[in-house]
């Protein structure tokens, strides 16, 4: 009987451990400085604006995406998430249509300081 009980309180308890680190993590994310990104616009002309750039059609903001991505408290939790497939995951896209396509595997290619955004 203790080993059916153990073996049901068990898993509930990871979940429990498993959601109060997840809460954590989201207030450590939120409260941290984001590592530097490189990034060069010259370098994405073949793309449309209107790809990464989102406020240029709902009119959210203006600026760097950073100014709102990492104050807006709506979004700031998830803005690692959110940068990572929309720029990592349109690299391997284009990697994976034969195209030309950016660093895909090692993140010092993409974090390192850039004084032209």
């Amino acid at each position: 009987m203790s080993k059916l009980l153990l073996a049901l309180l068990l898993p509930v308890a990871l979940l429990g451990a498993g959601a109060l680190l997840s809460d954590w993590q989201a207030a450590a994310r939120a409260g941290a400085q984001l590592l530097p990104v490189t990034f060069a616009h010259r370098d994405h002309d073949a793309v449309s604006c209107i790809a990464c750039h989102h406020n240029y059609v709902d009119d959210t903001g203006q600026g760097l995406c950073f100014d709102c991505h990492k104050t807006d408290t709506s979004v700031n939790a998830l803005v690692e998430t959110q940068f990572h497939e929309l720029c990592w995951g349109c690299h391997v896209s284009e990697q994976a249509l034969g195209n030309d396509f950016g660093p895909t595997r090692r993140c010092i290619d993409c974090h390192e300081a850039d004084d032209n955004p």
